[in-house]
């Protein structure tokens, strides 16, 4: 007999939102890259080190969303303390013009990722 996972569709639904949320902050970041370097070929240089960090450490929450697809709570959790990461360091953003508010934008972006952490721990009692 074929056991049967009841959390499946938990985990469907995590990996349907994240592949979205990868895919528009791709299709964004390089719909922005190409069109800034029509207006200014050295745009990466006018960045600020802050700027850079967050880029980088919001390049590490897509990565952790895509590790997540095989290893949901690897995934899951490097993908949430990413976000989370990310959040932290734009409150500390001179540039940037929504700070505590953006709150809500970042707790789209985890839905995922607390999606995973739930199968994952939903899915690893089960086991026992």
């Amino acid at each position: 007999m074929k056991n049967s996972n009841p959390y499946k569709w938990l985990r469907w639904i995590a990996r349907i939102s994240g592949i979205l949320i990868v895919a528009f902050t791709l299709f964004i970041f390089i719909g922005e890259f190409i069109e800034g370097q029509h207006r200014n070929p050295s745009a990466l240089a006018s960045y600020t080190p802050i700027i850079l960090i967050i880029f980088a450490v919001w390049t590490i929450a897509l990565a952790g969303l895509v590790l997540a697809l095989w290893k949901e709570g690897l995934g899951g959790l490097m993908s949430l303390a990413s976000y989370m990461l990310v959040y932290i360091l734009n409150l500390f953003n001179k540039q940037a013009t929504m700070k505590a508010n953006a709150l809500g934008i970042f707790f789209i972006f985890c839905i995922p990722s607390m999606l995973y952490l739930v199968y994952w721990k939903l899915n690893k009692d089960e086991l026992r």
